[in-house]
């Protein structure tokens, strides 16, 4: 007989956990001759506005750009903008796998990320509907690692404390879930996910 999960849901983070997805830097700022630090310092500076909802795409782009001494033009702005959710939003190798798995195993799932609305469209779009729940920051104005969105999973999920595992690759997001009784993890690989999911009785030998 089979015994059932120590756990009701799993709640994942998007990047630096499902998706590693290379710099900035490096997927935007050769098309346009920026040098590629200038451009990561500009696009991460000016991040948690856009993942909090607080900027559109062309105030972001428009952001980076002056600060690397750019002018975008309307259509630049939405390349960039699309080009960037594209990639935020590609698994990485082996997570489609694990999101199957624990899919097929007697838990909810849910997705809990700081990322803008162009992400958040891309994601729900696509393998994003694995989810029960979904929260993203820009969507409802508070990000991790603040209580309130934790909260929001709990209530997506009709769920709270130890029922909920959950993976992050930045540990004071990790801490933050803790203090609600979260079972949280720090994202170290696919591997160890399923070893920890196996303990907690969700996926099977």
């Amino acid at each position: 007989m089979e015994r059932s999960p120590s756990v009701s849901a799993v709640v994942f983070d998007i990047g630096g956990v499902l998706v590693v997805a290379e710099s900035a830097a490096l997927a935007l700022a050769p098309s346009v001759g920026v040098d590629p630090r200038r451009f990561d310092d500009a696009y991460w500076r000016h991040r948690p506005a856009f993942d909090l909802g607080g900027l559109s795409p062309a105030e972001y782009w428009g952001a980076v750009a002056a600060e690397v001494g750019l002018e975008l033009s309307a259509e630049q702005v939405e390349r960039y903008d699309q080009v960037d959710a594209a990639r935020w939003a590609r698994l990485s190798p082996g997570r489609g796998e694990l999101l199957a798995d624990i899919a097929a195993a007697p838990v909810r799932t849910a997705i809990l990320s700081n990322a803008p609305r162009s992400l958040a469209t891309r994601v729900r779009a696509g393998w994003g509907a694995w989810a029960s729940t979904a929260v993203f920051s820009s969507e409802v104005g508070v990000m991790k690692p603040d209580a309130r969105i934790y909260e929001l999973v709990e209530h997506g999920l009709g769920l709270q404390g130890e029922g909920i595992a959950f993976f992050d690759d930045r540990p004071e997001n990790v801490a933050a879930a803790r203090e609600r009784g979260w079972r949280a993890d720090v994202w170290e690989s696919p591997e160890r996910c399923r070893g920890a999911l196996r303990e907690l009785g969700v996926l099977g030998a």
